[in-house]
């Protein structure tokens, strides 16, 4: 949506956030101003669900825990402390390896020393007993050698076993880092970087759009069922979106209850008519609380769209997208609206 509406979302959340610290008797420390703020804007599940059960059963919000949710769930301190780990695992391999490295040149210079100066014995010998012994030594000396090479080619090829993992680990905090907690979609940082490559790497051709979706009436939604329900709601949308416009599209959690969906190769009618599709399964959707079987009521969707052109800005591609969306809002919601 428009600056001012992301700057009415902060301002309703900050409203929000003091009396909440106030309650449960925190200090607006940054600290704790970020964890109960991104608790407010329902940014991760497992944050929400943390904060939900202590409050129910009725413990206190320590320093030492507001920092643990801090780390956790904000500050990336899982995926911080597993690329620690890779981090330590490949220096680990990388100092392995030199080693190993070093041993062998240290072996085979050994052992081209040795064949030197067994040569060298051979050309001043005429005794065939004192050859043999020489001839002896020489097999001898390349037995051990082989041995060696065949124990250093199994500890290399344990080491590339190592990388290999190192490699799927780094893939893996790759993607942890890629993702939103909630939905397993793309996170916003990762959106950020996807549509400012899109822009700079595609020639406008008219077959690349962005979709802003927004749900509709959400603070409704957690005023009414609370946090967790409405996390639900947007996990539910989460889902559709991957249903219908594919997982091979770039789909991401803009924010709180906002969405942001790169299609490419569409037409705009194409990308209407998956958006629309979109908007109808949401509206005919019923959705009820699991414990009780409670209804929910209707959920909607607004979407504006934009359409990528030669020349244009990240700012322009974006900014297209959320006055459409902004529009969709302001004249009635549950509407997919164009670029103008």
């Amino acid at each position: 949506m428009q600056q001012q509406d992301s700057i009415t979302k902060s301002s309703e959340y900050l409203r929000q956030t003091i009396p909440l610290l106030t309650k449960h008797g925190l200090r607006p420390t940054p600290v704790n101003y970020a964890v109960i703020y991104h608790y407010i804007a329902s940014e991760s599940q497992a944050l929400n669900e943390t904060i939900d059960n202590t409050i129910s059963e009725k413990k206190a919000f320590s320093e030492n825990l507001m920092a643990e949710l801090y780390d956790k769930y904000i500050n990336g301190g899982h995926a911080l402390g597993k690329q620690e780990q890779v981090q330590q695992g490949l220096e680990k391999v990388i100092h392995n390896t030199s080693d190993e490295i070093q041993h062998v040149n240290e072996d085979t210079h050994n052992f081209d020393e040795s064949l030197t100066k067994h040569a060298e014995k051979l050309t001043t010998v005429s005794d065939p007993d004192a050859t043999a012994m020489i001839l002896q030594q020489i097999l001898q000396d390349t037995r051990a050698m082989a041995k060696s090479t065949q124990e250093a080619q199994q500890r290399m090829e344990a080491s590339n076993k190592e990388i290999e993992k190192i490699k799927a680990e780094l893939q893996s905090v790759k993607a942890t880092a890629e993702k939103d907690a909630l939905t397993g979609l793309k996170n916003r940082g990762t959106f950020d970087t996807y549509v400012n490559e899109v822009v700079h790497e595609k020639n406008g051709d008219g077959t690349h759009h962005l979709l802003m979706l927004d749900i509709d009436h959400f603070k409704r939604i957690n005023d009414s069922f609370g946090h967790l329900v409405g996390d639900r709601v947007i996990r539910y949308v989460s889902a559709l979106m991957k249903q219908i416009f594919g997982e091979e599209q770039h789909i991401a959690r803009y924010g709180g209850e906002e969405f942001a969906v790169i299609l490419h190769n569409k037409t705009m009618d194409q990308t209407f008519e998956l958006a629309e599709k979109v908007r109808i399964a949401m509206g005919n959707s019923k959705l009820q609380r699991k414990d009780s079987g409670e209804t929910i009521g209707k959920v909607t969707l607004s979407v504006g769209v934009s359409l990528l052109k030669t020349d244009d800005t990240v700012d322009e591609f974006i900014d297209r997208a959320d006055k459409a969306l902004y529009s969709a809002k302001e004249t009635g919601r549950n509407k997919v609206v164009l670029p103008q």
